[in-house]
């Protein structure tokens, strides 16, 4: 991941191994590798005019208090099916995340509409949206010029 991370608006430093074994633990479902990785280069990371949810950080719960974790327990809608972990969102109530399988999130990113509880595949793995988001973001510029 660290070859995308220049592709991420955001410098917030990552986390250690430990507080991402903790949101797993809460979530009941293992991350994906990818996932993993950029977490602990950049916890927060902010991908075109997505936000993916910081894990919650004891080092800095300021800025992380509004968590994963809290995502999908508290603040969660209660017709978004049981097997999804948002992930992140866009402002909109449109939510990225990860199917759960026996224990573990998948590596495809799911867009979940809020209007209608919709379910689109929308990336393969976290590599490949990053970059997919990326090349929007830069098409959209060239557009503008």
């Amino acid at each position: 991941m660290n070859d995308v991370k220049d592709l991420l608006h955001s410098r917030e430093p990552g986390v250690d191994e430990s507080a991402i074994k903790e949101a797993e633990e809460k979530l009941g479902a293992a991350f994906p590798e990818q996932y993993k990785e950029l977490f602990k280069l950049c916890n927060h990371p902010e991908i075109g005019e997505w936000t993916l949810y910081p894990i919650k950080d004891r080092g800095n719960l300021k800025k992380t208090w509004d968590d994963i974790v809290r995502q999908n327990t508290e603040v969660r809608y209660d017709y978004m099916a049981e097997d999804l972990i948002a992930i992140g969102d866009d402002g909109t109530g449109d939510q990225l995340c990860f199917k759960v399988t026996n224990g573990v999130m998948g590596n495809t990113i799911y867009l979940w509409y809020h209007e209608d509880a919709e379910l689109e595949e929308y990336a393969t793995n976290l590599k490949e949206f990053i970059i997919l988001i990326s090349e929007e973001d830069d098409d959209e510029d060239y557009e503008e010029e």
